[in-house]
């Protein structure tokens, strides 16, 4: 006789670094497999054996140790014309200008932000004084009130 089970309609509880453990662990194997099999494939169409003869006549040919040597040589001389660390006051001096041009660079963003606060007042101030205009008797002047309107109408459909 089986156990009865009471949980059957409930979820149980799923661990989730031991499940994405798990899916790691099948993604290699499967990966793993894929290469294995594909790599049947390459015996068993000759291609790995052909590689394997071209570079073993590469090896035989003298010339070809000879270009070996050279390619040795030029790797060598690459190495020992390396630039030399540059001094400590070489890097002080450079770190201390890239300082003065950061700081000159946000001394510029600031100068700029301010100009553009200032004319942005003057605006406003300027079309506050013109939409206050008030007629004889009073009343606002309507003109400029319209005016503004359609401008404002005109940017929205822009």
């Amino acid at each position: 006789m089986a156990p009865p089970q009471h949980n059957k309609g409930k979820k149980r509880f799923v661990d989730r670094r031991e499940a994405k453990s798990i899916d790691i662990k099948r993604a290699l194997t499967h990966r793993a497999r894929l290469r294995k099999n594909y790599f049947k494939l390459l015996k068993h169409e000759g291609l790995e054996e052909q590689s394997k003869d071209k570079s073993e006549s590469l090896n035989e040919g003298s010339d070809d140790e000879e270009n070996h040597e050279a390619k040795l040589r030029q790797h060598h001389e690459s190495k020992s014309k390396k630039p030399k660390p540059t001094s400590f006051a070489e890097r002080a001096a450079i770190a201390k200008q890239r300082k003065a041009e950061n700081r000159h660079e946000r001394l510029q963003k600031v100068q700029e932000k301010l100009t553009n606060v200032a004319r942005q007042e003057k605006i406003r101030e300027l079309k506050k004084k013109e939409l206050s205009q008030k007629t004889k008797r009073g009343q606002p002047v309507m003109g400029p009130r319209i005016n503004n309107l359609l401008e404002k109408i005109k940017r929205n459909n822009e």
